[in-house]
């Protein structure tokens, strides 16, 4: 379930960020890192196992956050 309101508030984040792209760029860059540091509290958070983005060890877990991010703000309107 987090799944799926991760992905629509980063297709809604993109869209709104093509609308003005100095104050969306670090809108966009803000929301890309607090969705990677919450994949990241999800990875180390055994209770979320079941949940996990990714099932796979924590390290590449994080890993893979950490690939989220980067492909998130590779997306973000360039100021």
């Amino acid at each position: 379930m987090k799944n799926l309101v991760l992905t629509a508030c980063v297709s809604a984040v993109l869209m709104a960020a093509s609308a003005a792209p100095s104050f969306a760029a670090d809108a966009c860059q803000t929301y890309c890192k607090a969705t990677a540091n919450s994949c990241r509290e999800q990875c180390s958070d055994p209770q979320e196992q079941e949940q996990c983005i990714f099932e796979c060890s924590r390290s590449e877990c994080k890993a893979n956050c950490n690939r989220i991010e980067e492909a998130c703000t590779q997306h973000c309107p360039k100021s």
